[in-house]
C-alpha cells in the first residue's frame, strides 16, 4: 500500500523535478542550435568560432548522463507504481530526444567547419537557412515551457510549430534539385544535409512533446 511518509514525499519531490531538469537541458539545446545557425548564416559565416558549441554539447551530455543514472535508479530501487513508472519512462525518452537534438544542432556547426574559411551557405540562401534555425529555436522554446510546466495544451503548439519547418525544408529541397538551379552539387549536398538536420531536430522536439502526457502526474 502506498504511504505518504517522509520517504514517499521525498520520492514524489524527486519525480516532480524531472520536468524542470529536462527543461533546463532543452534550454541548453536551444542555445546550441542558435549558435550553430549563426555559424552557417551569420555575418562571420565561415569564420565563426564553434568551439563553444562543442563544449556546450559535452557539458549537456554530462548533465544528461547524470539525469539518466538518476532515472534508472528510480526504476531499479523504488519499483515505481504504474503512474510513477510512466513519469520515469517518459523522462528517459525525452532525455534521449534532447540529446539527439543537440547532436543534430552540432552537425550544423560541423558543416560550417568543414567548409571554413569558405561559407557553407551561399549568401542568397542564408535567409532560408536562418529561417529554419529561427523556427527550430522557437519550437524548442515552446518545449522548454512545456517541460517546465508539464502543460499539455502546449503539445499541440509544438506540433503546429513543426509544420512551417517541414514546408521550408521541402521548398529548399525542391530548389536544390531543380535541374535549372544555379547551385553546384557540393553546395546542394551541403544545404540538403543542413536542412535535413533542422527538419529532424524539429521531429525530435515533437516526439519529446508527445511524451509530456507521461510526465504529467494528473
Amino acid at each position: 500500500m502506498e504511504t505518504s511518509g517522509p520517504h514517499r514525499l521525498a520520492y514524489n519531490a524527486r519525480l516532480d523535478q524531472i520536468g524542470p531538469e529536462l527543461a533546463e537541458l532543452a534550454s541548453d539545446v536551444r542555445d546550441i542550435v542558435t549558435g550553430a545557425t549563426a555559424a552557417v548564416t551569420g555575418p562571420r559565416a565561415g569564420h565563426e568560432d564553434t568551439a563553444h558549441l562543442y563544449a556546450a554539447r559535452r557539458k549537456l551530455k554530462d548533465r544528461a548522463d547524470q539525469l539518466d543514472e538518476t532515472l534508472v535508479e528510480l526504476l531499479v530501487r523504488e519499483a515505481p507504481v504504474a503512474g510513477d513508472l510512466r513519469r520515469v519512462v517518459a523522462g528517459l525518452r525525452i532525455l534521449s530526444n534532447l540529446e539527439r537534438m543537440a547532436d543534430l544542432a552540432v552537425h550544423v556547426a560541423e558543416a560550417a567547419d568543414r567548409r571554413a574559411p569558405a561559407a557553407v551557405v551561399p549568401t542568397q540562401l542564408r535567409p532560408t537557412i536562418a529561417r529554419l534555425g529561427d523556427l527550430c529555436c522557437e519550437l524548442v522554446g515552446l518545449l522548454v515551457t512545456a517541460l517546465a510546466s508539464t502543460d499539455l495544451p502546449l503539445i499541440r503548439q509544438v506540433e503546429e510549430a513543426d509544420e512551417p519547418i517541414d514546408e521550408t525544408h521541402r521548398q529548399l529541397l525542391a530548389e536544390l534539385t531543380d535541374p535549372a538551379g544555379e547551385h553546384g552539387i557540393e553546395t546542394a549536398v551541403d544545404l540538403a544535409l543542413i536542412s535535413r538536420y533542422y527538419e529532424r531536430f524539429a521531429d525530435q522536439a515533437v516526439t519529446a512533446a508527445r511524451q509530456l502526457a507521461g510526465l504529467n502526474p494528473r
